[in-house]
């Protein structure tokens, strides 16, 4: 119950040499031989769902903020260095809220504490944030780039929550999105402001199109979702409550502009402190701050499921839109939305924006935006930077002169991803040919963004799967178009790190690395073994820094079989003997990256042992290739009885998540399906439906790429060309 606040007094008896923390500091402490007795300050107004006790072996490193908040990381012993990053990203993200919300940190210190066995990722208990090791622990010599960025933002996160969910909580479960949207964009704010260099909000558009994916479902919820009982309200932590909502307050701050949606913030917080609130209570305030019609605007994006595909045709100097509902199942739903649009033609210079509030609308032109005769310089995009939850979908005309600003460097890095997903959208849904997916992303080769060669690879992974089940005969002349895109910049990293290269560059030598190997490319799968073997007789070899291993520990999965184990054995052996988590992590999301089904079997049924946590079962189930789909699901239906008593709530759902959706066949989804009828549980009823749902787009569209005309010949001159 959110909305019952409370003061908390609390009292803790423990044994002696044990630490013991509480939401506040400790007032006294008495000890009467093996047990102590703590006694905790009095907390400020909280909601009950925020109260935290950790007794525990600790040792802890520890800062101050400048207005002499103390904060500390506590971990296992002997592991306090590896706290130290996260500190430092705590003491400076107190103080950026302080001014963002010109409130101060409420309480007088703020403990983040690594726990071994903790089954959320992380939980923003009022001054004693709880987190997974993995979630907090950075060390310098054993972990990835991408590790300290994960960390970096979840510290962020969590302390976000400090002012927006535990100062201002939302008044009941239906509101979690204010909770969990808001904390998710603003992380990203403090963390592009710490770390300019890595491009955050270049790489927050995963978040975007991760929810955009998911919202283009028919089974996809609002943001708000009606919850009766806060039992149901597990079902709502996705990408819809996270990350369209972050996405929809990231359009909102750019329609009204950073300043004035700022000022309206700290306005909210000084409001509602120490009670709660509902989203209209934000947006009444957001209004009277900016004068701008909030609550209608936004009221399109939180109370209805979906996003619309705007409809771009270009009529003498106008460009004529129209939206829709963007369902990828190819049907048309009735939605509307009350959407910002910005455009930008010929050159960023020259932005506009206006709110589309109707079906159909149209925008002047004129010539700012270039020549365009053939060969002109002419080009328009629509939803700049991504900052808009919607897709675009242009006329021939306005597509190819957006493929050649594109092709001669015009276009910036949020807009280059923008580009290459919607098409993507749009072919899954089969209102773009797969042959124009081809040829845009041909365009791509060269790229050396990391953010947005992540994008590609998402991409180029999700072919490389449709088209070795709709067109095998085509699918390896595609493999080796993927490659060829990817070639290039993976060739100019190469696999050692290079004297002060950049963050980006470092997270992109793994990204690519990792494609190239699940493409098959000999050449690549060959030197990462080579590699791994060294590893394997001298674990500190520079050979294989932690940036790189993924990618030779997947090379040497290539070649397991059940009768050339030597490779699977020695990554075993690691995952046992491993000190670090991060590592240990690593080799569990590769040992079901098998082709071979006993290697799989063994693989899977290490969930049942006490090898693998519970918590970290996800992982070992997301390396499942498409080649081993049947055999897991075979496994999964043997052993559902046992997975059903001993997983839990959301865990549960990993399980559907993961396997289910490998499938892009009918009769596929109706045998899961009647296999489902009589096992559901409310737990993962919804994720059962998104996974089926998936499962009749992806044959949906394989049956659009088998029926296509010409996608061989567009397949061999774009492997002809230079």
């Amino acid at each position: 119950e959110p909305a019952f606040k409370a003061k908390f007094k609390l009292t803790l008896e423990v044994p002696s040499e044990l630490v013991a923390l509480s939401n506040m500091p400790v007032g006294n402490a008495t000890f009467a031989g093996p047990i102590k007795t703590v006694r905790y300050l009095e907390s400020p107004p909280m909601s009950t769902y925020l109260v935290a006790i950790v007794v525990g072996l600790f040792e802890y490193v520890e800062g101050m903020t400048t207005k002499g908040t103390r904060v500390r990381v506590y971990t296992q012993i002997g592991k306090s260095n590896q706290g130290k990053f996260a500190l430092d990203v705590g003491v400076k993200s107190l103080n950026l809220y302080k001014d963002y919300f010109d409130t101060p940190f409420p309480l007088p210190k703020l403990d983040m504490v690594a726990i071994p066995d903790f089954a959320a990722g992380a939980m923003e208990n009022y001054g004693l944030v709880t987190y997974r090791e993995v979630a907090l622990l950075f060390d310098d010599k054993s972990s990835s780039a991408s590790s300290r960025q994960s960390v970096a933002i979840t510290v962020a996160h969590e302390l976000a929550h400090q002012w927006f969910g535990n100062l201002v909580t939302m008044e009941w479960w239906t509101h979690l999105w204010l909770n969990e949207g808001f904390a998710t964009w603003v992380s990203h704010l403090a963390v592009d402001s710490f770390f300019p260099q890595w491009n955050i909000w270049t790489q927050f558009l995963d978040s975007t199109t991760t929810a955009l994916r998911l919202d283009s479902l028919e089974a996809s919820h609002p943001i708000e979702v009606e919850i009766h009982h806060a039992s149901e309200v597990d079902q709502i932590f996705d990408a819809i409550s996270y990350d369209k909502g972050a996405s929809v307050i990231r359009m909102l701050q750019s329609y009204l502009g950073a300043e004035r949606f700022q000022k309206a913030m700290a306005s909210y917080m000084k409001k509602y402190a120490f009670s709660n609130a509902k989203t209209e209570d934000l947006w009444a305030v957001l209004e009277k701050e900016t004068g701008e019609p909030v609550k209608d605007l936004m009221t399109t994006w939180t109370k209805q499921k979906g996003y619309p595909v705007i409809n771009a045709k270009i009529k003498g100097d106008d460009i004529e839109i129209e939206q829709a509902q963007f369902l990828l199942d190819g049907s048309s739903g009735s939605g509307m939305w009350i959407v910002p649009i910005t455009s930008g033609c010929g050159a960023y210079d020259t932005q506009k924006k206006f709110l589309l509030k109707l079906k159909r609308d149209k925008m002047v032109i004129g010539s700012q935006c270039g020549d365009r005769k053939k060969g002109g310089n002419f080009w328009t995009k629509l939803n700049i930077n991504g900052t808009g939850f919607y897709r675009v979908k242009y006329d021939d005309e306005l597509a190819a002169a957006l493929q050649n600003a594109l092709e001669t460097k015009k276009l910036s890095l949020m807009d280059k991803i923008g580009t290459v997903d919607d098409l993507y959208a749009l072919s899954i849904a089969r209102q773009q040919t797969f042959a124009s997916l081809l040829r845009l992303l041909y365009g791509y080769r060269g790229e050396a963004d990391y953010s947005v060669l992540s994008h590609i690879n998402t991409v180029t992974t999700s072919i490389a799967k449709i088209s070795a089940d709709a067109t095998p005969a085509l699918a390896g002349d595609i493999k080796q178009l993927l490659i060829k895109i990817l070639l290039s910049p993976a060739e100019k990293l190469g696999w050692d790190p290079k004297k002060g290269e950049s963050h980006l560059d470092v997270m992109l030598r793994p990204l690519l690395l990792t494609a190239l190997v699940q493409l098959g490319h000999g050449k690549t799968i060959n030197e990462g073994v080579r590699r791994f073997n060294i590893f394997t007789r001298d674990r500190g070899t520079s050979l294989l820094p932690p940036d790189t291993r993924k990618a030779a520990y997947l090379a040497v999965m290539q070649n397991v079989s059940s009768s050339n184990r030597s490779g699977y054995d020695a990554l075993r052996k690691i995952y046992k003997e491993s000190a670090e988590g991060e590592e240990r992590l690593q080799v569990l999301g590769i040992l079901s990256s098998c082709r071979d089904k006993g290697i799989v079997l063994e693989s899977l049924n290490l969930i049942f042992t006490s090898e693998v946590r519970n918590q970290d079962a996800y992982i070992l189930l997301r390396g499942i290739q498409p080649e081993a789909r049947e055999i897991s699901w075979n496994w999964l239906k043997e052993n559902w009885e046992l997975i059903s008593k001993t997983f839990a709530g959301s865990l549960i759902t990993d399980f559907v998540e993961t396997i289910v959706p490998l499938f892009t066949s009918n009769e596929k989804a109706a045998e899961i399906s009647k296999f489902f009828a009589t096992r559901t549980k409310p737990g993962f009823e919804r994720t059962l439906k998104q996974s089926l749902e998936n499962v009749r787009i992806s044959a949906r569209w394989a049956e659009g790429i088998r029926s296509e005309p010409g996608l061989a010949q567009t397949v061999r001159e774009l492997l002809a060309k230079p």
